[in-house]
């Protein structure tokens, strides 16, 4: 016997001491259940769930949350009548509510006669590691949305670009035929091209909404009208609306105060809900509406857009507003379209917040602060242009349409034109004459607009001054950073009148 003990054998007892002293050390955590699922030990990291010491006789099936209940039983019970194990995940529900993601591995003991007797089973919790591997899913889809949003923001500036030309074209030339007094006493022409000059504004706003989606916009707050801004979201939104055979119900209050606000970040914020809304009656039978009503309460703008959808449940309600929180389909949505809006509305010092509608369907409200406009700015709005007289004006500009209404338009206002339809000969002109004013386009062929601004202001610094740059979508945060105007195309009669009275000397 003392030979046998010598040759490394050992007490069955400090064997067992020595094997719990490990279980209880491993991260992992480790329970001994019988074939029924009731636990006989379970290590200390299990305390998350209670006293690890009275579990003992529990059903370990109790605190797994009931939709993963059933088919962790399933398993559980393949693997004692197999002896098969099995690795497999599911949650469990703590006392506070909560959840904890497992990675359970089950291990069967037998009895000499083969058969199970009891089960092993060696967890990991992967809650962190889930949660990480998941925003770093979102994560990616945000950089590779960033990626497509980039490219796609190239080529739409290129379209509105090559759009807006003639669109300048046509609306200018709509204009100055308007201000012509054969067609002023033609009742006839004169709504005709009315028709054809609201038709071309029609595309200018189509162009306009489209770049906005596809670059980001710097904050800028002005006064601005809700009641309009939500009808350019819903024209925007028509054509889907229509697909989906959704109806709108709108209840605008009439006379709305205005509000100072980032046009753009509120029509992201709109833009989203309606989209919400759209996506919530996707599947829906029978009518489909969406509700949008505006009104004035105490000091506030409210703004209230509701579905006749399924409404939200009950445990999401209090998390929608969450980062990366979404009820949608994988792959549907990202969770960060309603915790955007919140940001942006809270950096408007409003709230907006959720709520089911009684009857069915979901509804957001918006409150933003009403913003009286200062007494100055409304006088300089409304002040008349003072009339412009004889000074000269360069038109640099590649093309002819654009060219010929801006000299048409320059004309009428007694200015003095002068056109170069490249850098190169608006080089050769800057250098050998005098202007009082410079119309440059920003995509000209040789340098850019841009390129030209900062040379010919080295060459005659007083010229910075009297540059207004025009822009058919590109360059926009570069030329604002130059502090000169920029007149977007297609611009309105007014608007160009107005460009060159900021600049020119009365």
């Amino acid at each position: 016997m003392e030979e046998k003990k010598s040759g490394g054998g050992s007490d069955p007892g400090e064997a067992d001491k020595y094997f719990r002293l490990i279980a209880e050390n491993l991260t992992d955590m480790i329970a001994l259940v019988d074939i029924t699922g009731r636990r006989l030990y379970c290590t200390p990291n299990y305390s998350f769930l209670g006293d690890p010491g009275k579990m003992t006789g529990q059903d370990s099936f109790q605190d797994i949350h009931p939709e993963d209940r059933e088919r962790i039983k399933g398993i559980f019970f393949d693997t004692v009548r197999t002896g098969l194990g099995q690795s497999t995940q599911y949650r469990l529900l703590l006392r506070n509510g909560g959840v904890r993601y497992i990675q359970s591995q089950g291990i069967a003991v037998k009895a000499p006669d083969g058969k199970v007797e009891k089960v092993i089973i060696v967890s990991r919790d992967i809650t962190e590691a889930r949660d990480a591997a998941e925003k770093q899913k979102v994560l990616e889809l945000q950089l590779f949305q960033a990626d497509k949003l980039n490219s796609l923001g190239k080529t739409i500036s290129g379209v509105a670009h090559e759009l807006n030309n003639p669109l300048t074209g046509i609306m200018g030339f709509c204009q100055l035929l308007l201000r012509d007094e054969a067609i002023q006493e033609n009742s006839r022409h004169r709504e005709d091209i009315t028709t054809i000059f609201r038709e071309a504004e029609r595309c200018q706003k189509i162009v306009r909404n489209l770049t906005t989606f596809a670059r980001k916009h710097k904050p800028e707050k002005t006064f601005i009208g809700l009641n309009g801004l939500l009808e350019d979201c819903l024209r925007l939104q028509e054509h889907q609306l229509g697909v989906h055979n959704i109806a709108v119900a709108r209840e605008l209050e009439a006379n709305l105060p205005k509000t100072m606000a980032d046009f753009h970040q509120l029509q992201q914020v709109f833009m989203n809900l309606i989209g919400n809304a759209q996506d919530a009656m996707e599947h829906q039978a029978g009518k489909k509406l969406l509700a949008i009503k505006t009104r004035k309460i105490g000091g506030f703008l409210r703004v209230e857009v509701t579905d006749s959808g399924p409404g939200i449940p009950a445990d999401c309600i209090e998390r929608i507003f969450e980062p990366f929180f979404t009820t949608k389909e994988p792959g549907k949505g990202t969770g960060l379209g309603l915790p955007i809006s919140f940001g942006i509305v809270a950096g408007h010092g409003g709230r907006i917040w959720a709520e089911n509608v009684p009857g069915g369907g979901a509804g957001f409200s918006i409150e933003l602060p009403i913003v009286e406009e200062a007494a100055e700015s409304k006088k300089a709005a409304g002040a008349e242009l003072q009339p412009l007289k004889g000074q000269r004006v360069l038109i640099v500009d590649d093309e002819q349409c654009v060219m010929d209404v801006t000299v048409r338009i320059l004309r009428l206002l007694n200015l003095s034109p002068d056109t170069a339809r490249d850098s190169e000969t608006a080089r050769k002109k800057l250098e050998a004459g005098t202007y009082d004013a410079v119309l440059c386009d920003y995509r000209l062929p040789g340098q850019n607009g841009l390129e030209l601004f900062t040379w010919a202001t080295n060459l005659k610094p007083e010229l910075e001054k009297r540059w207004i740059f025009i822009s058919g979508s590109s360059g926009g945060e570069e030329l604002v950073k130059t502090g000169r105007p920029v007149l977007a195309k297609p611009f309105s009669f007014e608007a160009l009148q107005e460009a060159l009275g900021s600049v020119l000397k009365k």
